[in-house]
């Protein structure tokens, strides 16, 4: 797929595992994660493979691929077969080996709160809560979790699922407010740590809703265990920070998916409510309740992101067969032949993108025009948006046989219908066989080569232009090269120079040009780039099924030759 003008980016921010850098992807690269040194993101760990997973942006999506991993790569707890992909959204949760990354994205600051450096204030008060602790002591208690655990599981959403935890919370531990946050960054002892406030519940006693968490307090609980912070009644000032809130009480149980802290449930008392005339009192089983609903809420949650996942790909499948559909509806024949023009082509679609484009068709006085092109996005509507560029390109030359005339108009198109950030990468070319000339404009396409008769195949290098939808204004200017009989032309999208094998090598131009050092027509070349591609690609232990493997983009290549 060509580069966008538009560069994203995506954060991987650390919450859990050893201690590492986040891990920042760049929507113009694919960004590679293991244990090798040669990776974009070193994870130093035997559990972690030499080339483990990688992060790549593929038709508009922020893709997770596990490279083939021994242990394999989770995305919201659900394993990522080997080989396999699953597209990503803000706040995912990824684990790698003993590593766990959420990705972070700018949908998501409005809801992040700082946590208060406590350390050296409270670090005595927080205990983790012993095991004897943890039984709750009374059959009442035991009907309100059973009641609880039923709303729980019933919930339909991450937000309906917050909600019930903290009403079930309320009810069962006697405590003022309770919290449902994400662990968003860090807890390093540097600079100031957030967590995302999902929901909450309670006031403080001066009408205030906000929560102050205690950085401390969350950073225990990431091992997996309750911990509590105790009274220390020989203690009257305790500083700034929660100490400063009179905190009386507090306990933060993590909720774990995959072996992960994914989430905490925080609640706090405070002192002037303890002497509040009628007030509730925190529930000397209150540790044990929280657990129980922690553990309730990890399994629920650890459902609730299965569905998330299969839905996100089931609707990705959909949009892509949607596109592969109406690329197949406009594809030409795969061989054929246009008076003294022999042509053939072939076309794969990728994991995710479904957008080459692609026609081959006879103009006045024998001429004959080809284009290649690649639609940046993926779904219905950059399938639309091929449709009707092709169409576009095909009305435009039949009227007037100048690519430079097309690629102008069909800019015009594109750039006034298309979303921020699509475009076209697209070289259309018009072949006289009278004239022996071949006219063409390669807008920020590049993947084209020319064999010459009793010559090897070779690069044409070109003026080009931008890619179409960037700029409406663009002026493209055609340009041309001698075509005597016997030379041909062979055009081949981006997904096969830049495929790359489970080392992390791409295809590229010396393996084309020596795929077709010996092939001797259209069919042939056709035939022998894709047996190279996928005995490149294909990893030993599929060489078997090698059609049943998903490139990671579409591979479209025609060939041609004047006779």
């Amino acid at each position: 797929m060509a580069n966008s003008a538009i560069i994203r980016t995506i954060r991987l921010e650390p919450v859990g595992g050893p201690p590492t850098e986040r891990i920042i992807a760049s929507s113009d690269r694919v960004t590679v994660i293991g244990r090798q040194s040669g990776c974009d993101a070193v994870l130093p760990d035997q559990s972690v493979s030499r080339r483990h997973a990688s992060i790549s942006y593929m038709g508009g999506s922020w893709i997770l691929t596990d490279m083939g991993s021994k242990h394999g790569s989770y995305l919201n707890g659900v394993h990522v077969p080997p080989g396999e992909s699953a597209p990503l959204n803000d706040a995912d949760v990824i684990r790698l080996g003993p590593f766990s990354f959420r990705i972070g994205g700018p949908n998501t600051a409005a809801r992040m709160l700082t946590t208060q450096a406590d350390a050296e204030v409270v670090s005595t008060r927080i205990h983790r809560v012993p095991q004897a602790e943890l039984m709750l002591r009374a059959q009442h208690r035991l009907e309100l979790l059973i009641d609880c655990a039923a709303s729980i599981t019933a919930a339909t959403s991450e937000q309906q699922l917050a909600a019930t935890v903290l009403d079930a919370l309320m009810a069962g531990t006697g405590f003022a407010r309770a919290a449902f946050v994400r662990r968003a960054t860090t807890f390093d002892g540097l600079g100031a740590s957030q967590v995302e406030l999902v929901a909450s519940r309670g006031q403080s006693p001066n009408g205030e809703s906000s929560f102050t968490f205690s950085r401390s307090l969350i950073e225990a609980a990431t091992a997996g265990q309750v911990v509590r912070l105790d009274e220390d009644s020989g203690v009257q000032d305790y500083g700034q920070s929660v100490m400063s809130l009179g905190i009386q009480a507090a306990i933060c149980a993590p909720v774990m998916v995959d072996s992960a802290a994914v989430a905490f449930l925080y609640l706090d008392a405070r002192r002037s409510e303890q002497r509040a005339p009628g007030s509730g009192i925190v529930q000397a089983d209150a540790p044990a309740f929280c657990q129980a609903i922690a553990r309730i809420c990890g399994l629920a949650l650890a459902n609730l992101k299965r569905l998330e996942l299969a839905g996100r790909q089931k609707q990705m499948e959909a949009d892509l067969n949607a596109a592969r559909s109406a690329q197949r509806l406009i594809m030409p024949k795969p061989t054929g032949n246009l008076g003294s023009m022999q042509y053939a082509l072939r076309s794969r679609p990728g994991r995710f993108v479904a957008g080459d484009l692609v026609d081959i068709f006879p103009l006045q006085d024998g001429r004959v025009a080809l284009l290649l092109g690649d639609v940046s996005g993926k779904g219905v509507g950059p399938a639309l948006l091929m449709a009707t560029a092709q169409a576009h390109l095909n009305a435009s030359l039949r009227m007037n046989p100048d690519p430079a005339r097309a690629a102008i108009e069909v800019n015009q198109h594109v750039a006034a219908h298309s979303n921020e950030g699509q475009f076209i990468s697209l070289w259309v070319g018009v072949i006289d066989p009278a004239a022996g000339l071949l006219t063409f404009v390669d807008a920020g396409h590049g993947h084209w080569l020319v064999k010459f008769p009793d010559q090897p195949a070779s690069r044409v290098f070109a003026k080009g232009g931008i890619p179409l939808g960037v700029d409406a204004t663009f002026d493209y200017a055609a340009e041309e090269i001698p075509f005597p009989k016997g030379s041909r032309l062979i055009l081949y999208s981006d997904g096969l120079a830049e495929q790359q094998n489970s080392n992390g090598d791409e295809f590229g131009l010396e393996r084309i040009l020596a795929a077709l050092a010996n092939s001797t027509g259209p069919d042939r070349d056709v035939a022998a780039l894709f047996d190279a591609l996928l005995n490149f690609a294909v990893p030993p232990e599929a060489a078997s099924y090698p059609d049943h493997i998903a490139l990671a983009d579409d591979v479209t290549i025609v060939s041609t030759i004047m006779n």
